[in-house]
Formats: structure tokens, C-alpha cells, sequence
């Protein structure tokens, strides 16, 4: 992707801005409206996702964006909270998830691009890769697939996928809990929409799987040097990933705002 086509992919973000203070921390002006009001301010981004590389382009020289990385996305929305930046980009799930913990955060309703998110595995481990293809058409064909979107992403269903495979193998899954809904921490285990994914994968290869979280960043190395052998974690497909790692097919969209 050329830095010219970047603006466009950086508008479709969601923009996470405080808006009240029923929580009592620090109040700021209502400063981002849309996305023309990035300029000049400072956005929060997780280091490693798509946001960071946007933001880096947005707005040239005369309206360039101080951009503020953060190792944990809930790190960059509590600085928001606490008026030390001005917005957090964010993909638009992870974003429903934090307006839904914090009434005072609202999302700007401007969308502009959609990316897609697929699974990474080490370049030279095709027969890895093919059966994770697999595996995910046969989840899609027997309805899985529906059933956990229904539950995760449209919040309108009450599926869960149970793990039958408990011996043999590990699959070894990299990923990064702070991601919700697509994985994240409840009652101290990780749970969400790509543990699941992965758990009816391992089944398919019949593997039981050991859930390696790490910082988002060092996913794709750990990876690549078969330290994991998969890694699911909301990852967006890119040119520039695609030179260090293979995308399993692409499993869902994600609105860029």
C-alpha cells in the first residue's frame, strides 16, 4: 500500500472521545467531531495494528497527528478517560466493546473503508496452512461459523463451541488478550470469538491447544520463527505483512472509521 492511499484507510477508524464526566476523571472540550478535527491532536494507538501506521500519515505537514502508542489498546482508552489524549483509533468491534464499559466514550459514525482480518502462519509451513483453510470453510459449511458471529460480533445469539479434542498434539495459538470480543480475559481464562475459532481448528487437525498471550507486536515473529505455530488475533491483511508470514483465509471484516 503506497503512503498515498493511507488517509482514506486512517478515516475509517473509530475515534473514542470523552463526552461527559459521570466518572468523575479529568473533564476535556468535546474536541474531535470528526474526523477532519484529528489534526493537531493527540490519538491513541496500540502498537503493531494498522491505527498506528494511519495515524503516523494522516494530515501531512500542516495537520499532522501527535500520535500516542500504547503496548494495551485499554491503556491508550484509559488515557483518554483521563484527558491526556484526544481520541483512540481503534477497529470497530474492540471500540463497541470499551463504549459498552464506559457510557461517557461515543463513536464517530463516519466509515470510510473495511478491512479484513485473517489468521498467520509461518512461511514454509503450507501444509499447516492448508489445513487451517480447511478447517475454516468446514466451520462456515456446518454453520459454526454463523453460530459464534451471532454471539460475538452481532451480540444476538448464545453460542459457544465446545472443545472435544483434550489429548494428544498442541496447536500453540499466539495472540494478545486485550482485544475484545475477539479474544480477551474472563474469570482469568481467555475467551472470545478467535479462541473459539482456533479451539473448532485444533479439533478439525485433532489438536488440543496451548494459548500463548504475548504483546500484540511480537505475534507475527513468534510465528514466523515457530515459536507459535498459528496466530489469531484480530491481524489485518497487509502487503507489508504478507512479506514476513502467510494469511490463512480471510474469516471476517472489520469497518475502519
Amino acid at each position: 500500500m503506497t503512503r498515498k492511499f493511507l488517509l482514506p484507510v486512517l478515516i475509517a477508524f473509530y475515534s473514542l472521545v470523552l463526552t461527559s464526566c459521570d466518572n468523575k476523571q479529568a473533564v476535556i472540550p468535546n474536541k474531535v467531531h470528526s474526523i477532519n478535527d484529528l489534526g493537531h491532536k493527540k490519538v491513541g494507538v496500540q502498537i503493531g495494528n494498522t491505527a498506528d501506521i494511519y495515524a503516523s500519515d494522516f494530515g501531512g505537514d500542516t495537520a499532522k497527528i501527535d500520535v500516542e502508542r500504547y503496548t494495551k489498546l485499554a491503556d491508550a482508552v484509559q488515557a483518554l478517560m483521563q484527558g491526556k489524549i484526544d481520541a483512540v483509533m481503534s477497529d470497530d468491534q474492540p471500540a463497541k466493546a470499551f463504549v459498552l464499559q464506559n457510557p461517557s466514550l461515543r463513536i464517530l459514525e463516519e466509515v470510510f473503508v473495511e478491512e479484513m482480518y485473517a489468521g498467520v502462519v509461518a512461511k514454509g509451513n503450507e501444509a499447516l496452512l492448508d489445513s487451517v483453510n480447511q478447517a475454516l470453510a468446514q466451520m462456515k459449511k456446518d454453520g459454526a461459523y454463523d453460530s459464534l458471529f451471532n454471539t460475538y460480533i452481532n451480540r444476538t445469539g448464545n453460542y459457544h463451541y465446545t472443545k472435544k479434542v483434550t489429548e494428544g498434539p498442541k496447536l500453540v495459538l499466539s495472540t494478545n488478550a486485550q482485544f475484545p470480543p475477539y479474544e480477551y480475559y474472563e474469570n482469568a481464562k481467555v475467551v472470545g470469538f478467535d479462541i473459539e475459532t482456533v479451539n473448532y481448528i485444533a479439533d478439525y487437525l485433532g489438536r488440543t491447544v496451548e494459548v500463548q498471550d504475548i504483546e500484540f507486536d511480537a505475534i507475527i515473529n513468534a510465528v514466523a520463527s515457530g515459536k507459535a505455530d498459528v496466530g489469531f488475533a484480530g491481524f489485518t491483511v497487509t502487503e507489508e505483512r504478507k512479506k514476513s508470514i502467510n494469511f490463512t483465509t480471510p474469516y471476517t471484516l472489520s469497518k475502519i472509521v
